[in-house]
């Protein structure tokens, strides 16, 4: 009896295998995965050397991988399989209260946050250009009622305060409390990383005090629902309710242009519209990331020339501050590679804006080029 059983679990699973070959070899290939944002892998390239050193191997895994039936399901299942037994937080995000999908606090990186402080102290030092920076906290440190009971402790107070205390010859405009005192409204996304718009606006407001600018209230808010963000994505919580997006508008004449190191690209908005049809439409704002872009107030010629410095927390940001501004010139050190000192040599700025997320300043080293 125990043989026959033995024999049918064996045919069976043979059957699974050969099913999950064929349905691999034969059906439809994605070329992106909507919900993770990302291209999946191809069928990578035989050669006799990937293969004897093992690349190829390790690429064809992450092909299968990338491309197993249903794994969409099979990623959601573990994923919610990892939240009701009680290790909420395992694959990078808690699932919290009312809806939020929160990234865990930031491990930061005391060797990478030395070095972006060092690059920021010598950049000004160097330049002398009257520079601002804001650090953007992380939702969970701001919006921590809605984190799940069990959770680690976020230290981006004391994180700011040390990057506060070292930061030379910077004015540091300090947003905690604003955000703080403002978080009965939504003010960070909740399938997302980013601020709304709103925290966004709320920080803009704190950036005119410092320049003794009255901010005006008079906005055209456009909402779109169906927004699935960044946090949503690594969660691969894929049944939860989707977040709403908002656009802060108001008159104004402006010249856009992007440049990722080939030809430029010119427009006269800087809310890209098409992306709100887009599962992650956070890209309304300026069109996402981008090596470099110039923003150009048509109506505005005695404002300041102002060199911001970001991660895409500044997206939503900017566009309160274009107003206040003849230009702004945003650089993003991810992808521009030039050299940050010698644009401004040849670029009048009256002001550099450095604008980053917790994360970035703690776990990246992009701001090492400005060294």
């Amino acid at each position: 009896m125990a043989k026959k059983r033995d024999i049918l679990l064996t045919v069976l699973f043979c059957g699974f295998i050969g099913a999950m070959a064929v349905l691999i070899a034969f059906l439809p290939k994605q070329e992106v995965s909507v919900n993770e944002k990302r291209t999946l892998a191809k069928f990578p390239e035989f050669s006799v050397q990937k293969l004897f050193n093992g690349k190829w191997e390790k690429d064809f895994e992450t092909y299968i991988s990338d491309h197993f039936p249903a794994r969409n399901f099979f990623a959601s299942t573990d994923s919610y399989y990892m939240l009701y037994s009680g290790r909420n937080g395992s694959n990078g995000v808690y699932k919290g209260k009312d809806g939020y999908i929160i990234n865990t606090p930031v491990k930061c990186d005391e060797e990478k946050l030395n070095a972006n402080i060092t690059a920021i102290n010598n950049f000004v030092k160097n330049t002398g250009i009257e520079t601002k920076l804001i650090v953007v906290p992380s939702t969970g440190y701001i919006m921590s009622e809605e984190l799940p009971k069990v959770h680690t402790e976020y230290n981006d107070g004391e994180i700011i305060d040390d990057i506060k205390n070292r930061a030379e010859n910077v004015e540091f405009i300090d947003i905690r409390d604003t955000l703080t005192e403002n978080k009965d409204k939504q003010i960070y996304y909740k399938t997302d990383h980013h601020w709304t718009s709103y925290g966004a606006y709320l920080a803009y407001k704190k950036w005119a005090g410092s320049e003794n600018i009255e901010v005006r209230s008079d906005y055209d808010i456009e909402s779109t629902d169906g927004f699935f963000g960044t946090t949503y994505s690594k969660s691969a919580l894929w049944y939860e309710k989707s977040d709403s997006i908002e656009t802060w508008e108001y008159p104004i004449n402006v010249t856009v242009t992007i440049n990722d190191g080939f030809e430029d690209e010119v427009c006269d908005d800087m809310f890209f519209k098409e992306h709100l049809e887009e599962l992650d439409k956070y890209p309304v704002f300026l069109d996402g990331n981008h090596n470099f872009e110039r923003i150009v107030n048509n109506d505005n010629d005695d404002g300041k020339k102002v060199l911001v410095i970001k991660d895409s927390y500044a997206h939503c940001f900017v566009p309160f501050m274009a107003e206040n501004c003849s230009q702004i010139d945003m650089v993003d050190l991810r992808y521009y590679l030039n050299n940050v000192s010698a644009l401004t040599e040849h670029n009048s700025y009256d002001e550099v804006l450095i604008l980053y997320g917790i994360s970035n300043m703690c776990e990246a080293n992009d701001l090492a080029i400005l060294q």
